[in-house]
């Protein structure tokens, strides 16, 4: 298994990952989201972050750079905080363990980097990240709705 930052030769197969998830059980998003965007954005900033097993991608996620959810009140820790999203996980490789590594790697990555906390939203309708974050240790300390949705507002402090 290997954990390491994107390469933009690789963005449409991202691409496809994103597609394949949209219309699964417990996944928001849409035709529009995540998209393009999301993608060039994030690897031109260099906070795409992916996971190989066997030389072929299984998996994504993207740290945030701008944190979009510093405004709410709920944070413990507000300085030196990191957002991430579009946590996604090719639909053959669940159940696997494998979004828990995925997860407890971008918190190893983000500590290296000397971050003080990690906030996130997780759509309320979304069970299984729901547990999968509690699993990694995100304390759930508020709720918000954004983009049409209603979100649990997690915190994890490194």
């Amino acid at each position: 298994m290997i954990f390491r930052k994107a390469e933009s030769s690789e963005a449409a197969i991202i691409m496809a990952l994103y597609k394949a998830a949209i219309g699964t059980p417990f996944c928001t998003w849409d035709k529009s989201y995540p998209g393009e965007t999301e993608i060039t954005g994030d690897l031109s900033s260099g906070s795409l972050y992916v996971l190989e097993k066997d030389q072929e991608l299984i998996g994504a996620i993207s740290v945030v750079p701008e944190n979009e959810l510093d405004d709410f009140d709920c944070w413990k820790i507000r300085e030196n905080a990191r957002e991430f999203a579009r946590v996604v996980l090719r639909q053959d490789q669940k159940h696997k363990g494998l979004s828990v590594y995925l997860v407890e790697s971008i918190i190893t990555e983000l500590k290296k980097q000397g971050v003080s906390a990690i906030h996130i939203a997780v759509a309320k309708e979304n069970i299984p990240a729901q547990k999968l974050y509690k699993k990694t240790g995100f304390d759930f300390c508020g709720e918000a709705d954004l983009y049409g949705h209603s979100f649990f507002l997690c915190e994890k402090i490194l």
